[in-house]
């Protein structure tokens, strides 16, 4: 793990009841302090999976996941879950607000400032970065306008900021 990690992922695994298939395998990483992630990739190769596994709305078949260096199966979910700015596609997004109005729920819940929710709701909205912190790319002023919809091939499962 590295030192400046928020969160950490270490051989995480995770395979579904009746199922042989790995959704997730053996997937390590790092997400540092106030970075941005979005993971992006075909349907079914496991994004939403792995932040379903991060926020514990599912508990992995192997690995360990730290949160703050915390194990997060340790963790009470509810208030792991108010410590992470998360949006998913499709029915875990509000279909009437836009991507940065859903990105501001959870702080506005927690009572932040008009100005730091607009500064995080902003900032997640107009940067990709990939799973490497260094590269950050712009997000296309139709994709940070546009209301959420469906699943498409390659289309954004969520984004993540710590």
């Amino acid at each position: 793990m590295d030192a400046t990690s928020m969160i950490h992922l270490d051989r995480v695994t995770k395979i579904y009841p009746g199922s042989e298939t790995p959704a997730v395998e053996e997937l390590t990483l790092d997400i540092h302090k106030g970075e941005i992630l979005v993971l992006v990739g075909p349907s079914g190769c496991g994004k939403s999976t792995t932040l379903r596994l991060i926020n514990r709305m599912i508990e992995p078949s192997g690995g360990t996941i730290l949160f703050d260096g915390e194990d997060v199966t340790n963790v009470n979910p509810d208030h792991l879950r108010r410590r992470i700015g998360y949006v998913i596609q499709q029915i875990g997004l509000f279909p009437h607000h836009t991507i940065a109005d859903n990105i501001a729920t959870v702080p506005k819940m927690l009572g932040w400032d008009k100005k730091r929710i607009r500064v995080v709701s902003t900032s997640c909205s107009t940067s990709w970065a990939s799973n490497r912190p260094s590269t950050a790319t712009a997000i296309p002023e139709s994709f940070r306008a546009a209301r959420p919809s469906g699943s498409e091939s390659h289309a954004p499962s969520g984004r993540t900021r710590t």
